[in-house]
């Protein structure tokens, strides 16, 4: 691997949710440094350390923060004072690359991303934005190993939090309704055959069945005169498009105006 090797040691100040996926991601090829006030069992159980901020950011080579945005400032004082050429991965919602830069003394190693949870197995979308040359940086090559990733202007963050970092809720939002359904029609567990729905979809997208396009799919189930026709052409005629297009659209407001 480009620029990190193996068994590097990498540093997560605050373990919540994201956190703890990207260290069930990597904590099999590097050592694990966290800095959080909760010491979860699990995360120790797969080898994390937890140590004061100090400790970390001294013996970090890469530092992610992945804390909620009202904590930001409190952790940019205490660590902008030790960095020296530290990765500074920021995974934090809403705060801007110059507003953390700022708050790091105009330190310049940054990287403002954004993922979902699909990163615990690696397959999550992951928009990137900085201001160092992405091609010659371990940054990349680490977030890789998160998912894929796509280098964005800052502007389009707001839209990519709301598409696709909210995508999981989404997905299974939906999933909820067609396991409550099945459950008023008599299927008594139906969430593990629904998963495997979830799982067998992505495996044909994955195998380039249909040309991958969500579209094609769609029209192999759904056969002329057949119960899925039928079934989606009342979701298109309910207008359920458009309250999608409208509620994705206000979550998109809703994230510019947190990071103003």
């Amino acid at each position: 691997m480009k620029g990190i090797k193996n068994n590097s040691t990498i540093g997560f100040i605050g373990v919540g949710n994201l956190g703890k996926h990207a260290i069930e991601r990597l904590s099999p090829n590097f050592n694990i440094l966290a800095f959080d006030p909760i010491e979860d069992e699990k995360m120790q159980n797969i080898g994390v350390k937890y140590v004061n901020i100090d400790e970390l950011v001294n013996s970090s080579e890469i530092i992610f923060l992945t804390i909620k945005p009202n904590k930001v400032e409190e952790v940019a004082l205490n660590i902008s004072k030790l960095l020296s050429s530290q990765l500074i991965i920021s995974f934090v919602a809403g705060l801007k690359f110059n507003a953390l830069k700022k708050l790091l003394n105009n330190y310049e190693n940054i990287y403002r991303a954004m993922p979902t949870l699909g990163i615990s197995s690696g397959s999550s979308p992951i928009a990137i934005y900085t201001e160092a040359d992405i091609n010659e940086s371990k940054a990349l090559h680490i977030l890789s190993l998160l998912g894929r990733c796509l280098q964005i202007d800052e502007d389009q963050f707001d839209a990519f939090t709301s598409i696709f970092g909210a995508g999981p809720a989404y997905i299974s939002h939906l999933s909820d309704t067609l396991a409550e359904i099945a459950k008023e029609h008599g299927f008594v567990e139906p969430e593990p055959w629904i998963r495997d729905l979830l799982d067998g979809t992505s495996f044909i997208h994955k195998s380039g069945e249909g040309s991958t396009k969500f579209e094609n799919i769609k029209n192999m189930v759904a056969s002329k005169g057949g119960v899925t026709e039928a079934a989606l052409k009342k979701i298109d005629s309910s207008g359920l498009k458009d309250i999608w297009r409208e509620a994705i659209n206000d979550a998109i407001k809703k994230s510019k105006s947190l990071g103003d």
